[in-house]
């Protein structure tokens, strides 16, 4: 038996709230900054059940339906993305780009940053230190590196598409770690870096140099 295939028909308003939602904004776009947030403040049953069943409809229904609407506008909008540039100095800590942008802060549902920049964009450490672990993974913080530093700080660099380092490896802040990129539970390529003081996680925009 042949299943007919259903077409879904979106209106005129609905088009214009999903294109608003798709177009590039600060690097990504809206959507994916929403389910990004989402998901790394959800705890994993409501991700695995309901959650991802109404991800599921999005991707499936509305997504490619509002891609291809979006494709054959015939005026593209220009977005605004703040960028963030460093200017590197001798000092302790550093950022571990000089130029990113910064999508989501410090929370207490988010202990810390979101970076973002293209895949394949090299990652350095904020400091001296050596290599705790690494890990290869398709959930949570994906790809990821964890350094230790002096005086009980260690910084931990997610969602990497490679990772360049080895565990007991010795790094300083022209070693590159490995490559911007999407893994885990990300939904854009981008770097989370978060930052424990014994054990306690810290702001970074308190711990790394001012960006002005």
């Amino acid at each position: 038996m042949t299943r007919k295939k259903q077409n879904y028909i979106l209106s005129a308003s609905t088009k214009k709230i999903i294109y608003w939602l798709l177009v590039p904004y600060r690097g990504s776009n809206r959507i994916s900054l929403i389910l990004r947030k989402k998901i790394e403040a959800t705890k994993l049953p409501q991700i695995i059940g309901v959650y991802l069943s109404g991800v599921a409809v999005f991707s499936a229904v509305l997504v490619p339906t509002a891609t291809d609407f979006v494709a054959n506008l015939e005026v593209s909008k220009a977005t605004e993305e703040t960028i963030i540039e460093i200017i590197p100095t001798d000092t302790k800590f550093q950022w571990p780009f000089t130029r990113f942008g910064l999508t989501t802060i410090f929370s207490t549902g988010h202990p810390g940053v979101d970076l973002t920049n293209p895949k394949g964009t090299p990652v350095y450490p904020i400091a001296d230190g050596w290599v705790e672990w690494t890990i290869f993974s398709n959930w949570g913080y994906g790809n990821h590196v964890l350094v230790e530093h002096d005086d009980g700080m260690k910084s931990l660099y997610g969602h990497m598409s490679k990772i360049d380092v080895s565990p007991g490896q010795t790094v300083d802040k022209k070693t590159k770690l490995g490559e911007v990129g999407s893994t885990g539970w990300s939904t854009g390529n981008h770097l989370h870096l978060e930052i424990y003081q014994d054990g306690t996680p810290v702001n970074p925009l308190e711990v790394l140099p001012e960006i002005k």
